[in-house]
C-alpha cells in the first residue's frame, strides 16, 4: 500500500495519540460527544468499529448539513466527500476516509471548525485545528521543470483526463497525519476532486498512484522542491506518476506553508494543513493567487462575500464565472478568474507525464458474474488514462470492446452466453495502447473457485 524506505509496510504511527490523560479517558466514557473542537483535543471512542462514520464526525460539522457528492472504495478504504451547507447557506466541505478496521481520517472545513480529525482503530481520537496561513504569500518557483507541449499540440485520447500523483511523506509528517499516510493521501487527493466537481470541471480528476515514506524531514524551501524527485526516487520509479507532492512536518527553516512550480508537476506542503495540497497543485496547473492588473484568467477570485482556492481559500471551489454562491454572486470572472478553464486546458499536460510502458497489463481476472455481465479487476498500469475490456462474441469473429474504466475494476456488459476469452488494454494519455493482457476465459453466472 505504501513504501517505507523501499519496503512495503502498513505500520501505523500513533505517538502522542496513544498518550491520553485519565481525565480525558473518563470524560470519553461518560459522554457520547467529543470535546470542544475549537482547540486541539484528544479523547477515546469506545467500540469504534461499531460506530458509523457519521457518528464519528457528527459533532464537528454542526450546524452544517453534509451533502455527499461522491462515495467510492479504494484499496479497502471508503472515501466520501461533499459540501457542508450551513444554516445561512454558506458552503464548507467534508472529506472522510474510513478503513476496514474502523479508523477514520477526515478533513473538516467549516466556518469556525476547520481541521484534521483522526480516529484510530482502537478509538484513540484527535482533532487538530488547521493552523492559520497567509495563502497570499509568494509560494511558487518558475522554470525548473520540463513542461509537456500544450494541449493543442498533443494528440491523445479524449477526456476525461486522470492525473496520477505520488504523495511522499517524511516519518515526522506521518505522525502529524495520525499514523495512516495512505488515508491522509486519499483525503488530499479527494479534496482536489471535490473542488473540481464543485467547479464544474467533471472531465478532470486526480488519482493516487502511491505513497512513499522517508525517514528524514525536509524544510519547506526551493532546495527541497528542486530535489523532491530524488528524495522520493523509489516511488517515482515504482509508481511512474504524472505529478509528485511532498508532505513534511514544519521546521524552523520553512519559507512558506507550501511551494510549487508554476506551471509544473511538483509541489510540497505542510502535512498539518490538508488544504495546502489543493492550493499548491493548482499552481502546478498554472494558477495564481488573486488577480493583479495585466494578468490573464488564471487566478483565484473574491466576490466580496466569498473567496476560492488560491484567493481567499475559504470555500471548496476553484474560480469559475459560471458557478454562483449562496448570495447569487459569481465565483469567478471570465477574463480575470477562471481556474476551471485552466484545469481543463492543462489536464492533458498534467496527465501525460507518466511514461506509457510497452509491456502488457497484469493480473487481469474475473471478480464476479451476473446475467449478461462479467466483473473484472486488474493491477495498475503506470501511465494509463483508462482501461478497455475486450472479448469475442464468437471465436471466428474479431475482438470487440465490452467496457472501459478509469479505475482498477470494470464491467463487460451484454456479453454472450457461454465461455469466451477476454483481455484488457491500457490506453495512455498520449494515445498509446498497450499490448493485450493475459487472457481470461469466463461466462455469465460462472461459479468462481
Amino acid at each position: 500500500m505504501f513504501e517505507t524506505a523501499g519496503i512495503r509496510s502498513t505500520e501505523r504511527v500513533c505517538s502522542a495519540l496513544s498518550i491520553v490523560s485519565l481525565a480525558v479517558l473518563l470524560g470519553a466514557c461518560a459522554h457520547t460527544s467529543p470535546p470542544d473542537p475549537a482547540v486541539p483535543k484528544s479523547w477515546v471512542v469506545e467500540n469504534v468499529a461499531s460506530k458509523t462514520t457519521e457518528e464519528l464526525y457528527r459533532e464537528f460539522i454542526k450546524p452544517g448539513v453534509f451533502e455527499r457528492s461522491s462515495s467510492k472504495v479504494i484499496d479497502g478504504y471508503t472515501v466520501e466527500s461533499g459540501n457542508l451547507v450551513m444554516p445561512d447557506k454558506s458552503v464548507g466541505s467534508l472529506i472522510t476516509v474510513r478503513s476496514k478496521d474502523g479508523s477514520l481520517t477526515a478533513f473538516i472545513e467549516g466556518p469556525d471548525k476547520r481541521g484534521l480529525l483522526v480516529v484510530t482503530s482502537n478509538g484513540e481520537s484527535r482533532f487538530s485545528p488547521s493552523s492559520p496561513h497567509d495563502y497570499s504569500l509568494p509560494d511558487t518557483l518558475q522554470g525548473k521543470e520540463v513542461l509537456k507541449p500544450p494541449a493543442s499540440v498533443l494528440t491523445g485520447v479524449a477526456s476525461p483526463y486522470v492525473i496520477d500523483i505520488l504523495i511522499g511523506y517524511s516519518r515526522a509528517a506521518v505522525v502529524l497525519a495520525g499514523g495512516d499516510a495512505y488515508a491522509n493521501a486519499l483525503a488530499k487527493v479527494e479534496s482536489v476532486n471535490l473542488a473540481l466537481r464543485n467547479s464544474l470541471t467533471s472531465n478532470v480528476s486526480m488519482r493516487l498512484a502511491g505513497v512513499q515514506i522517508v525517514e528524514q524531514n525536509y524544510p519547506m524551501n526551493g532546495e527541497t522542491l528542486e530535489k523532491l524527485p530524488q528524495i522520493f526516487s523509489s516511488g517515482m520509479q515504482n509508481y511512474n506518476p504524472d505529478m509528485l507532492f511532498g508532505a513534511f512536518a514544519p521546521t524552523p527553516d520553512d519559507t512558506a506553508a507550501g511551494l510549487a512550480y508554476l506551471p509544473g508537476r511538483t509541489a510540497i506542503g505542510h502535512v498539518s494543513d490538508g488544504w495546502v495540497f489543493r492550493h499548491e497543485v493548482a499552481h502546478n496547473a498554472g494558477g495564481n493567487h488573486c488577480h493583479v492588473p495585466g494578468g490573464s484568467y488564471n487566478y483565484g477570485f473574491k466576490n466580496g462575500k466569498n473567496g476560492t482556492i488560491l484567493c481567499g481559500e475559504d470555500t471548496p471551489y476553484y474560480s469559475n464565472p459560471n458557478v454562483r454562491d449562496e448570495n447569487g454572486l459569481p465565483r469567478g470572472n471570465s477574463t480575470t478568474a477562471d481556474m476551471a478553464r485552466v484545469w481543463r486546458e492543462n489536464a492533458q499536460r498534467l496527465s501525460s507525464y507518466a511514461t506509457c510502458l510497452t509491456k502488457p497489463p497484469t493480473e487481469f481476472r474475473v471478480t464476479s458474474t451476473s446475467y449478461g455481465t462479467i466483473d473484472f479487476a486488474w493491477a495498475r498500469f503506470p501511465g494509463a488514462a483508462k482501461y478497455e475490456i475486450w472479448g469475442r462474441d464468437n471465436l471466428l469473429l474479431p475482438p470487440k470492446k465490452y467496457g472501459e474504466s478509469t479505475t482498477l475494476n470494470g464491467k463487460a456488459i451484454n456479453v454472450p452466453n457461454g465461455i469466451r476469452p477476454y483481455h484488457l488494454k491500457a490506453v495512455c494519455s498520449d494515445g498509446t495502447i498497450s499490448p493485450n493482457s493475459n487472457v481470461v476465459s469466463a461466462k455469465p453466472y460462472e461459479v468462481l473457485k
